[in-house]
C-alpha cells in the first residue's frame, strides 16, 4: 500500500473536535441497535462540507480504536483536483476496472486505524463501475476486513452515483449547509433514499457560525484556546529549571 500523511482539522479548537466525537458516538450507539458495517455520506448539492465531515468522523472513529476505511467514491473528479487525493496514481476506478488490485490501491494514512481508498482516475461512466460485479466483491471484501467503511459519495442532487453507492450500504449519514439547504430540496433527497430502501441514520448540520455554536455550548467554553492560554501564563519564579 502507498502512504499519505494528511491533517484533517486543528485539534484546538475543541467544538470541532467534541463535535466529531458526539457524531461519532451517536452512530456508534446506532451501531449496538443494529450492526452497521457500511454507511455512506453525502449532501443535497455540492460544497455542503461533506468531504470534510467524512474524513473528521473517519478520523474520530479510528482514534476511538476501530478500523476504519474511507472511500472517495466520486469518481467524476480527476485525483489531482482534491485535497487527499493528489499524488495517488489508482484508486477505486482503477480497481474497479480491474487494472489493480485491491492491497495496491489502499494507503495508509498518519492516523492509526485508518485506511484511505482515493478515487483513482476519473472515469466517463461511474455508474457503470458502481453497478458491476466487482464493486459486489469489494463491499464483500471490506465488510470482512474493517469495522466501519465509510463512502464519500457525490451530491445526490447533481448525479446519480450517491444513490447507488446508499443503496449498497447499511445506512446513509446526510449532510446540510445551515444557511444553503433548502428544505425542499432536502425533502426531495429523503424520498429518494427512501425509495431505494435506505436507512437513513441522521441529518448533520454543518458550518455552523461560531455565535450560533455558542448559543447552545457557551456553558462548556468549547472556544478555550488552551495553547494561548498557557503560553500567557508566566512560569514560577521558584521554579526548578528541567
Amino acid at each position: 500500500m502507498g502512504t499519505k500523511t494528511f491533517y484533517v482539522y486543528d485539534h484546538e479548537n475543541q467544538a470541532v473536535h467534541d463535535a466529531y466525537a458526539m457524531l461519532t458516538a451517536n452512530i456508534l450507539i446506532s451501531n449496538d441497535q443494529k450492526p452497521l458495517k457500511t454507511i455512506c455520506i453525502s449532501s443535497c448539492s455540492p460544497e455542503e462540507g461533506k468531504t470534510s465531515l467524512a474524513i473528521g468522523v473517519a478520523i474520530s472513529m479510528a482514534q476511538s480504536g476501530w478500523r476504519v476505511l474511507l472511500v472517495d467514491a466520486d469518481m467524476r473528479k480527476p485525483a489531482a483536483a482534491k485535497r487527499m487525493n493528489q499524488g495517488l496514481n489508482v484508486g477505486l476506478s482503477n480497481y474497479l476496472m480491474g487494472d489493480v488490485e485491491l492491497t495496491d490501491a489502499l494507503s495508509e494514512t498518519n492516523i492509526r486505524n485508518f485506511t484511505y481508498f482515493s478515487c483513482g482516475n476519473a472515469h466517463p461512466n461511474p455508474i457503470e463501475l458502481l453497478c458491476s460485479t466487482n464493486f459486489k466483491i469489494l463491499m464483500a471484501n471490506v465488510r470482512n476486513a474493517y469495522d466501519i467503511v465509510i463512502f464519500d459519495t457525490p451530491a445526490l442532487m447533481s448525479v446519480g452515483d450517491g444513490a447507488v453507492v446508499a443503496s449498497n450500504v447499511d445506512a446513509a449519514l446526510l449532510v446540510v449547509r445551515m444557511g444553503s439547504t433548502t428544505l425542499k430540496c432536502l425533502k426531495r433527497v429523503k424520498v429518494q433514499l427512501e425509495d431505494s430502501n435506505v436507512q437513513i441514520l441522521g441529518v448533520v448540520l454543518n458550518r455552523v457560525k461560531k455565535r450560533d455554536y455558542k448559543k447552545y455550548f457557551g456553558s462548556y467554553n468549547y472556544f478555550f484556546n488552551a495553547k494561548r492560554f498557557y503560553n500567557n501564563i508566566a512560569p514560577p519564579q521558584n521554579a526548578a529549571k528541567l
